[in-house]
């Protein structure tokens, strides 16, 4: 959230624009108030503020005055709002670094409008300075991701953690997996999906200050580290925290998330087990559906009666399919239905047995690398199917099926080797470049789970995809400003770009010099 100061010697006025729009919606919220420019200024020495809005002519300290001795110390924008419809002090206003001039009394559409904008230039410019930090950040989340996937030995974890300034003695720890679900219909231009994930995972740090730790695990997903007493880890507080973390990146962000939540373990060493199980957790998304806060699958303790020969031939099936044998797994999946018939499993458990399957199929998948979206999607109604199946025979016919084409998939992705595989992406990038173009995608089209596709061809090209999409724009633009005369609002265009001012942005990060300079020096 946003903390916004309002400066204004009226009462009435004050009171009017603290309620005449929803802050919070917006992302902001009113922090605070003054009388006049000189409250204000000791507010702002005393106190960080996002945004001011301020009348101009007050008692002590006017709007203008205010303006040009912030510049002193603190560079918050200052948005003028005044009755007096005088062009000689909005052009004052602009030069002392005034970001709009509203009149009194103020538009709720025009104040909207601009807040608007105004939010999406302060989440862009944090981008920016984030990416300019010295990389500490980027090494806290690597030695997240190590802690979390059991990566990195004692010893030296307690290492990293003292120079990191973090903190391993907590008395339990619960892990939480968000998956960016709005990343999944690929209709996001990259620069919104950036800043779309950068203001969840703020909202993310906000909401775990002080008791956890977030970490980018990939592009589409975002991990949480929590930490604390025992008599606040338990799942009721852990399911709590996810049903916090996505009502508020619905509010917030506007951006829809699916949680997965591991339960908690009572030592570092162990929080693997949490992060796996919470892994585990958000693969259930395909037959939950997007927008949900998912536990862990409980699996049957062993001593509650159910038949050890039943567990044994279900990890049977699985490891048929894993190894890609068709009729094994066919052979396999007939024995465990045998079972179920001779023990005579009641229809629930049966059910329960092939979800959990599924699950397990669809991790088996993303793992090995192979494309489960035409497989295992929400739109699908996997979930329903089972449940409305009214007989075992049937339900033998939908699992069997299932474990079938599951298997020629895994058996396609393997017979591709990872060259040719990054060769197909890059051939895909190069015809498309122009257009939208997203990893989900390209990993769609060749078959490939996006996931185990990124870290394949960073693997193999030592950049990431997007990184790739990027460079082949930036050196298609650098081409047509050489060698056409075409405008570059037109290269913009021609190279991907839909917004101009977000073209000039990459291609001075990226070249080093404006698109003009560029253009020149041919």
């Amino acid at each position: 959230m946003y903390d916004v100061l309002i400066v204004d010697d009226e009462p009435v006025a004050r009171q009017s624009l603290r309620y005449l729009i929803d802050w919070e919606e917006l992302g902001f919220t009113v922090k605070g108030e003054a009388q006049d420019g000189q409250q204000a200024l000791d507010m702002l020495r005393d106190d960080r503020y996002a945004l001011v809005l301020t009348d101009i002519r007050m008692p002590v300290v006017n709007g203008l005055e205010m303006a040009a001795a912030m510049q002193e110390f603190t560079d918050t924008p200052v948005v003028i709002l005044s009755g007096y419809d005088d062009f000689a002090y909005a052009r004052e206003g602009l030069r002392l670094g005034v970001k709009e001039y509203l009149l009194k009394p103020v538009d709720e559409e025009d104040l909207i409008a601009l807040l608007k904008k105004l939010a999406a230039g302060m989440r862009e410019q944090q981008l920016l300075e984030k990416r300019q930090r010295l990389g500490l950040s980027a090494g806290r989340d690597q030695l997240l991701r190590r802690w979390v996937h059991g990566q990195i030995a004692p010893r030296e974890l307690e290492e990293q953690l003292r120079l990191l300034g973090l903190r391993a003695d907590e008395e339990r720890y619960a892990c939480l997996l968000l998956e960016l679900d709005y990343i999944a219909d690929g209709e996001m231009p990259d620069r919104d999906t950036e800043l779309m994930r950068f203001a969840i995972r703020n909202i993310a740090e906000e909401l775990t200050n002080g008791c956890g730790y977030v970490f980018e695990e990939s592009e589409e997903r975002i991990g949480v580290l929590l930490g604390g007493p025992a008599s606040g880890m338990g799942p009721d507080d852990c399911r709590r925290w996810g049903e916090r973390l996505l009502s508020s990146a619905v509010k917030y962000a506007k951006a829809p998330v699916t949680v997965g939540i591991g339960g908690s373990v009572g030592s570092a060493a162990d929080i693997k087990q949490s992060w796996s199980e919470s892994e585990e957790a958000l693969d259930g998304k395909f037959l939950s559906g997007t927008g949900t806060v998912l536990l862990p699958h409980g699996k049957s303790e062993a001593g509650d009666g159910e038949p050890d020969t039943l567990r044994a031939l279900e990890a049977e099936v699985l490891e048929m399919a894993r190894s890609c044998r068709r009729a094994e797994t066919i052979r396999a999946l007939g024995r465990l239905w045998e079972c179920i018939r001779v023990e005579q499993v009641p229809e629930s458990r049966a059910k329960m047995s092939v979800l959990e399957l599924f699950i397990q199929l669809f991790r088996m998948m993303k793992e090995q690398g192979a494309s489960h979206d035409r497989l295992f999607a929400p739109s699908l109604g996997d979930y329903d199917r089972i449940m409305r199946i009214k007989t075992m025979d049937e339900l033998l016919r939908f699992t069997e099926g299932k474990c079938v084409d599951v298997v020629e998939a895994m058996q396609r992705t393997k017979e591709v080797r990872p060259n040719k595989i990054v060769a197909e992406v890059k051939r895909i990038v190069l015809e498309q470049y122009g257009g939208p173009i997203s990893l989900r995608e390209v990993a769609a089209t060749i078959y490939m789970n996006p996931n185990y596709l990124g870290k394949l061809f960073k693997a193999n090209t030592d950049q990431s995809f997007n990184d790739y999409v990027l460079q082949v724009r930036m050196e298609k633009a650098k081409e047509l400003l050489l060698h056409t005369d075409k405008k570059v609002y037109e290269i913009a265009q021609e190279v991907g770009f839909s917004e101009l001012d977000w073209f000039y942005k990459r291609f001075k990060a990226y070249t080093g010099v404006s698109t003009g300079d560029y253009r020149n020096a041919r």
